[in-house]
C-alpha cells in the first residue's frame, strides 16, 4: 500500500499554470491619490526577502579593512 495515493495530487490542482499565478499579498487601495493601488505579491515578497538575505551576508562577511595577523 502506498501512502502517497495520486488522486490526492489531482483533487488540489486545478490547472497546471496556477503554481505560477501572480497574488496579493499586501495591497493598499488609496483612494485620494488618484485611485493608487500600492500591492506587494508573492513574487515582490520573495525577491525582497533575498535581497536582504544578501544584504545581510554581504554585510557580516565584510572585512572592513580590519589587519589579520599572520601568527
Amino acid at each position: 500500500m502506498s501512502i502517497l495515493n495520486s488522486n490526492n495530487f489531482n483533487q488540489n490542482i486545478s490547472s497546471p499554470l496556477s503554481q505560477f499565478e501572480v497574488r496579493d499579498l499586501l495591497f493598499i487601495d488609496l483612494p485620494i491619490l488618484e485611485n493608487l493601488h500600492f500591492s506587494i505579491t508573492n513574487i515582490g515578497f520573495f525577491l525582497t526577502i533575498g535581497t536582504i538575505f544578501i544584504i545581510i551576508l554581504n554585510i557580516s562577511s565584510t572585512n572592513f579593512n580590519k589587519l589579520v595577523s599572520n601568527e
